[in-house]
């Protein structure tokens, strides 16, 4: 990276691009795990080929919100059956190749289908990039990104306030070159408590924080992420 290759220094990130980062993982999980809540039910299929052994996933016509009340686990694995774990666990009803010899197919899991785990890794750097736009700093942006702010692929589609699209643009680069250089730490389980029960989840995701401020909504924008609103969940 051209920000390794000249010896730049990153911004410190500061202890609000750190708590945003944890607030909005947590509600994003909370979230996706009450949509997932009311998604079908998916049961796995073991196939022995003879020369691979699959686990194929298939949809059946219930709930994971229904079996659950009828004290059924979700996933058939060592997380205790009602959690929030069991439904992180459970089988999507979608099925991926494992590309491992002997393995064939895989059952996909609502862990691994989560689509903004890779970009929650790291949504710190967002906030401290929308901390640079606010200031003006482009060239700090330049740096990161790897290119003049005249060079940046526009994005029509980033729109925040008066802000010109190719600065937005050019911090979305920026952000994406931060995940780059990232390590990888982003563990679900220190987000959310897994072992809590899925009746808690209406309560859990009400309580978790839904007010952005305006430097937290730009660095959504700049990850390529939305605001979670506050809604009432259902129990």
């Amino acid at each position: 990276m051209l920000a390794r290759r000249s010896g730049f220094a990153a911004p410190a990130t500061t202890g609000a691009a750190l708590r945003f980062a944890a607030d909005y993982a947590r509600a994003n999980l909370l979230t996706y795990l009450y949509e997932a809540l009311d998604a079908q039910v998916a049961d796995v299929e073991v196939v022995d080929y003879g020369h691979d052994i699959s686990h194929r996933g298939h949809r059946v016509y219930e709930t994971n919100r229904e079996r659950v009340r009828r004290g059924m686990a979700l996933s058939g694995t060592d997380r205790e059956p009602g959690t929030l774990g069991d439904l992180f666990d459970a089988p999507t009803g979608d099925t991926r190749p494992t590309h491992v010899p002997g393995a064939g197919l895989a059952a996909e899991t609502w862990e691994g289908m989560w689509p903004d785990q890779w970009l929650l890794d790291g949504l710190e750097h967002a906030h401290t990039l929308a901390e640079a736009v606010l200031a003006g700093d482009i060239g700090t942006l330049e740096i990161i990104a790897g290119v003049p702010l005249a060079d940046a692929v526009t994005d029509r589609a980033l729109v925040f306030g008066d802000i010109p699209n190719q600065v937005l643009s050019l911090a979305a680069d920026a952000f994406r070159e931060r995940l780059e250089d990232h390590e990888p730490a982003f563990d679900p389980e220190q987000s959310v408590d897994m072992t809590a029960p899925l009746s808690a989840l209406p309560d859990l995701l009400q309580a978790a924080r839904h007010e952005w401020s305006g430097t937290e909504r730009l660095a959504l924008v700049i990850a390529g992420l939305s605001p979670i609103e506050r809604t009432t969940p259902q129990c």
